[in-house]
């Protein structure tokens, strides 16, 4: 890794940036995955790092690695947006808790990536910075990164970054990983810090979590990268302190029982995505206890569940912003809440924690699933024809959003490659707090 060879002195971390921001300089024209470069506060943070080695004191676990944070994500010095005019010319204070975990490895920020306004769609557009297009499109063509961490994926998948962070609500780490080939990972709630998330509650110059929300209850922060070494070393650095980590290579993967489905039951699956899933889970029976087929109904009434309660979703954070400045499309979603009691709400959270204790005693050790029902998507596209069937890109997600409700941890793995030579993308989901199950399975199939 790169760190290793800035801490060796044998590569210094300014050269490091400089082919990095030369890399920007020639790609992102065509790209439009970083909205705010951070070129010379990296050249300062490199020219430290060099200066400390050159001393011979300690640097970081990142030291020198140019990695990229997706526009959600409060950092401190360099504009935040979160894709929207309302914050045009935000420029926080304090860094989020994760990009501060990240700098105090000796990580260098190089730059902002572009995401739909506030998170709120899975393709990467807004009104201020445009479409985001995917590094993997055929020439003569546009495809989507995904979204909404679409920008993120579109920025390491092309070389501009090596790591990045991203945020996932109902599939925005794992969806855009799936679509430009990248690993990512959407930990379970609580095990990377969750402030510093766009919208969210302002408190002394803090974005703070709102967990009385379904936004704040079930988004995490979750890193992205084009190796699987680099995407655990990266979780290791972001997984809080007060949660003991564990090294996947010491997972005795011979004593896990895996599970896997080639969809969450109810919507249908790419036939080329259905094949990838079914060949990975079956390449795992050399090497695990158990392997079956899971035809559990938890799955079918978590994606359900997530609709239920994101139609019950008050986005009182959003409305603080707004809303002279805000797009269409969230005035659309402002405009579809409805009113809903307290009892309601209630109700449906009693209903996932019942599905998760359903699920949990179902799956064994590790489930995997698809990440999503389709392949990358040509750029513009809202629709998408699955088997004589129309879906919208939330519904192509029905995977991603029952794990995101039930609040397991995922790690996507590139492990096909599709005919039109597109990337395909499997989720292997471990139990809340046991990522290294899942980074373990991920090892014996990368």
């Amino acid at each position: 890794m790169l760190a290793a060879a800035v801490r060796s002195g044998s590569l210094s971390a300014r050269e490091v940036i400089e082919q990095h921001l030369d890399h920007i300089a020639r790609t992102n024209a065509d790209l439009n995955a970083i909205v705010t470069l951070a070129a010379e506060s990296a050249r300062r943070e490199a020219h430290e790092i060099d200066a400390r080695v050159a001393r011979g004191e300690p640097v970081g676990a990142l030291a020198g690695v140019p990695f990229t944070v997706k526009d959600l994500i409060a950092t401190a010095g360099v504009r935040t947006t979160a894709g929207s005019f309302a914050l045009a010319d935000n420029v926080p204070r304090i860094d989020a808790p994760a990009v501060a975990r990240m700098r105090a490895e000796d990580a260098v920020l190089i730059g902002k990536t572009n995401t739909p306004e506030f998170g709120s769609s899975g393709l990467t557009y807004n009104d201020m910075f445009g479409y985001t297009v995917n590094p993997l499109s055929p020439a003569g063509t546009k495809l989507s990164p995904g979204g909404s961490s679409g920008g993120e994926s579109a920025a390491i998948a092309s070389g501009m970054s090596v790591l990045g962070l991203g945020t996932d609500f109902g599939g925005s780490v794992r969806w855009p990983a799936h679509c430009t080939g990248l690993y990512s990972i959407r930990p379970t709630p609580g095990r990377v810090d969750p402030d510093g998330q766009y919208p969210g509650v302002m408190h002394d110059h803090r974005v703070l979590t709102n967990t009385a929300t379904m936004h704040g209850a079930v988004q995490t922060i979750g890193p992205m990268a084009r190796t699987l070494e680099d995407l655990t070393l990266a979780l290791r650095v972001l997984s809080s302190p007060r949660y003991r980590w564990i090294d996947p290579a010491a997972v005795p993967i011979g004593k896990l029982d895996i599970r896997w489905a080639a969809g969450e039951g109810t919507i249908p699956v790419d036939a080329e995505i259905r094949a990838a899933t079914e060949a990975a889970a079956l390449r795992t029976a050399s090497f695990v206890r158990t392997l079956a087929p899971y035809d559990g109904t938890a799955l079918r009434s978590a994606n359900d569940l997530f609709t239920q309660l994101r139609a019950c979703e008050t986005q009182t954070d959003i409305e603080q912003y707004g809303p002279a400045e805000f797009s269409e499309n969230i005035r659309t979603i402002l405009a579809a809440v409805r009113p809903t009691s307290a009892t309601e709400v209630e109700a449906l959270w009693a209903k996932r924690a019942e599905l998760q204790h359903r699920l949990l005693a179902e799956i064994g050790d590790v489930l995997i699933l698809p990440v999503a029902s389709i392949l990358a998507p040509p750029l513009g596209e809202t629709s998408f024809d699955v088997g004589g069937t129309t879906l919208s890109w939330s519904q192509a997600l029905a995977s991603s959003r029952a794990i995101s409700i039930l609040g397991l941890p995922s790690v996507v793995v590139p492990v096909a490659t599709s005919e039109s030579g597109l990337p395909i993308g499997i989720q292997i989901i471990a139990r809340p707090w046991h990522e290294h199950h899942a980074l373990a399975i991920a090892a014996a199939l990368s």
